[in-house]
């Protein structure tokens, strides 16, 4: 290696001071992207291929009580969310318009009051629905998986009553009993299934259908549906629920709350990502200009290379290498330290067995990238500073 070029690569060793900042910045930068990594994985990543359900309901207020028409959502309200971006489908939920009542006959003494539910079949969570069909005075009945569990360790161990299993509460019949306009009817229910996306009681809908429509109500009530399932990429996306809240839309309290935990987060994140880049950048100017500097202090030697036939560039290429191998040395370094992190942090509980030891791959990419980009930007910058400032020409 010449004199000369030794000399310039010096010039690079004398930054090194500015090592720390670089070091921090990749710190920061780096750390953004595996912590929004994390974020995704605890709160849910959001995906154009993801399937989420929610059940949207309009909030309670005093000018709305009891009337169907405000509370419930309309042929408008349907077609207004199904142009949103963040829904994929729309599947109103029929209720009954009539009295439903359920007892045991004299096979398990209870009686009670109770309400019925439809919705398309396509957005039942049961993969089996053959059987989902009314025949011979049987209704097949699908329930929330919470309505038996609540049954389960609350109820019935307080009232001393025996729990039930799935497969044994399929084979238990209670009488529906019916009170329609000109008759009462009692028909059979029998569980078909238990659903872990609709808390509800579920009949087929062509059955619940012909049934309303022996009801006398007005016609203007005859398409409200009081809730909506909805079919979205990410039941936690920010958009999504700053549209709920501004049409006065209820849903899952949990989501909501995650939501806006998630949306804090990443903010966080890009503000300190942010800072991050600023530092990085920052610090490649001052390496740049410690350049400069040490070609202006020996301007005389490089003019005589150049009348040597040296090549400006093959100089400016060797420092940039230099440069570009000394973000490298720094980017394992940062990889190291957060690959430390992120295997401490899945270890403990409040990760819940949710994040990954590893880094996100990302990260191996970018630390690839990066000295490469840095090579290509600073040879650019110096060399078109060399030819402008010498007047050279290559």
């Amino acid at each position: 290696m010449s004199r000369f070029t030794a000399l310039m690569n010096q010039s690079v060793s004398k930054s090194v001071w500015v090592i720390p900042g670089l070091l921090l910045a990749f710190l920061l930068v780096l750390g953004c992207v595996q912590l929004y990594s994390n974020a995704n994985a605890l709160f849910g990543a959001k995906n154009e291929s993801s399937n989420y359900w929610i059940t949207l309901s309009k909030t309670i207020t005093p000018d709305n009580i009891g009337r169907k028409e405000l509370i419930g959502f309309n042929a408008n309200d349907l077609a207004e969310l199904r142009k949103w971006s963040e829904v994929k489908q729309v599947f109103p939920i029929i209720s009954n318009d009539f009295k439903v009542s359920a007892d045991g006959g004299n096979f398990i003494p209870f009686y009670t009051d109770m309400y019925l539910e439809a919705v398309d079949n396509e957005a039942i969570d049961i993969q089996d629905l053959s059987a989902f069909k009314v025949e011979n005075n049987v209704i097949p009945i699908v329930i929330s998986r919470e309505y038996l569990n609540l049954y389960n360790y609350g109820f019935a161990l307080n009232q001393g009553l025996p729990q039930i299993t799935e497969d044994f509460a399929k084979k238990i019949e209670v009488n529906i009993n019916l009170t329609l306009k000109d008759k009462n009817v009692t028909y059979k229910g029998r569980l078909i299934g238990l659903s872990d996306r609709i808390h509800s009681v579920l009949v087929p809908k062509a059955f619940l259908d012909s049934l309303n429509a022996t009801q006398s109500f007005a016609p203007k009530h005859r398409d409200i549906y009081t809730r909506v399932l909805v079919k979205v990429n990410d039941a936690k996306d920010g958009g999504l629920i700053a549209k709920m809240e501004q049409k006065g839309y209820e849903s899952n309290q949990e989501s909501l709350r995650s939501a806006k935990i998630k949306g804090k987060i990443m903010l966080v994140l890009q503000a300190i990502a942010l800072l991050g880049v600023f530092i990085l950048l920052l610090s490649v100017v001052l390496v740049i200009n410690y350049i400069k500097m040490a070609f202006l202090e020996r301007r005389e030697e490089v003019s005589i290379k150049y009348a040597l036939g040296y090549s400006p560039k093959k100089m400016v290429q060797q420092i940039s290498f230099r440069f570009s191998r000394m973000l490298f040395v720094i980017l394992l370094v940062t990889l190291g330290v957060l690959s430390v992190a992120q295997y401490s942090l899945s270890k403990l509980s409040l990760s819940q067995g949710m994040l990954s030891p590893y880094l996100d791959p990302w990260l191996g990419v970018m630390a690839l990238v990066i000295p490469f980009v840095m090579y290509a930007v600073v040879f650019r910058l110096i060399y078109r500073w060399l030819i402008r400032s010498w007047r050279l020409i290559t």
